[in-house]
């Protein structure tokens, strides 16, 4: 996890300078192309993969994600009037709480249904099958026990086909969202406008 947190800190941190120059709809749209590239080099993933080519994958999606999401929800709040503000942040919140489980649960099944599919359980008993078929660690204590390298083999190669089908549903949901964040959220020039009304506002009360 450190590296996708280390990637978000470092996105997030310069996130609204970029949006005060080049508008939120670049901003988002670039974080989202950032993170939809490095769940794509994830999605390559290999049992020869090293620990620093996972680190790499994951820190890139990290930095993508606090760049494009960060941003995203500054430029929702911004379209809202002040007075609007209080639900507007609720709503972000909630949208985030349900989303992440959401996500996890949706690409978990992807995960899972890949697991599954490209399992070589060669004449294991029903039972114990069954069992191998339930999680990655069940396959390896299973593997562990029968004293098979090709079960564990087996268990660990079908555990990353799921983690790359999962990855790669990932990149395309997250390009998906590059798009829309390019049809609908605000240029530079518009995301600029309520940074400059509440001046105005305040000149009128004091004339």
């Amino acid at each position: 996890m450190l590296p996708a947190i280390g990637g978000m800190v470092l996105g997030g941190l310069p996130a609204f300078l970029v949006a005060g120059r080049i508008g939120a709809r670049l901003t988002v749209a670039a974080g989202f192309a950032i993170t939809a590239a490095g769940l794509l080099l994830g999605a390559t993933t290999s049992i020869d993969s090293s620990t620093w080519f996972v680190a790499g994958w994951i820190a890139v999606a990290g930095f993508g994600t606090g760049v494009g999401f960060i941003t995203a929800a500054g430029a929702a709040l911004k379209t809202v009037p002040t007075e609007k503000s209080g639900v507007a942040s609720a709503l972000v919140q909630a949208v985030q709480k349900v989303a992440a489980p959401l996500g996890a649960a949706i690409f978990g099944s992807v995960l899972v249904t890949f697991y599954q599919s490209n399992l070589s359980l060669g004449a294991l008993p029903a039972r114990v099958a069954s069992a191998v078929k339930l999680s990655v660690f069940a396959g390896d204590a299973v593997a562990n026990k029968f004293h098979s390298p090709a079960l564990l083999a087996s268990v660990h190669e079908a555990f990353l086909h799921g983690m790359d089908a999962a990855l790669l549903v990932s990149a395309i949901s997250v390009a998906l969202a590059m798009v829309l964040a390019l049809a609908f959220l605000p240029g530079r020039t518009s995301a600029e406008e309520p940074v400059r009304e509440p001046v105005g506002v305040e000149v009128g009360h004091a004339a």
